[in-house]
């Protein structure tokens, strides 16, 4: 529904997605960075200084103000989070296949457990150590699928993580 329509809405107001290991923005972090996106791709705002004076902005201002109305919104946001990670997880199975352009498939079994945290971790070859992660909750939330996709936040490398469902559901 959104991803046809809108460039990576947390890009165009420069903010971190969720999925990129991103803290969730609250409202007044999205509309703090709505009130700066519109300044930076203004074209009457740009600094003379500004090496791309003169040509076309990032992002038009219908763009930044379409994210905003997006993530502004807890239903639009969260919509457009599972739009956008459904599309992403659909991507990847059928295009980019098992251990290609940064998809590795895994099973739960090979990854560290930490109890404390309830999550388990392994690192990326980037070296971020415990660069991929997953929680019990993303677990639950994936589990007819029986696969959860953890990415990098150090990098743009993704970890597909198989697991075995039980029968307690």
């Amino acid at each position: 529904m959104f991803s046809d329509q809108v460039h990576n809405c947390y890009k165009v107001l420069g903010l971190q997605s969720p999925r990129r290991g991103g803290s969730a923005a609250t409202q007044q972090d999205i509309r703090l960075a709505y009130r700066h996106a519109l300044l930076v791709n203004h074209p009457d705002k740009r600094q003379a200084s500004d090496p791309i004076q003169g040509t076309t902005t990032p992002y038009s201002i219908d763009e930044v103000t379409t994210a905003f109305k997006i993530l502004i919104d807890p239903t639009h946001r969260l919509q457009y989070d599972n739009q956008v990670k459904l599309d992403w997880q659909g991507k990847t199975d059928r295009e980019v296949g098992n251990s290609q352009f940064g998809i590795e498939t895994v099973d739960l079994d090979e990854l560290d457990y930490d109890g404390d945290k309830n999550e388990w971790h392994r690192d990326c070859r980037c070296g971020d150590t415990e660069g991929f992660k997953v929680t019990e909750d993303a677990m639950h939330q994936n589990c007819q699928h029986g696969e959860v996709i953890a990415s990098c936040p150090g990098c743009s490398l993704h970890l597909k993580v198989t697991f075995a469902l039980n029968g307690n559901g």
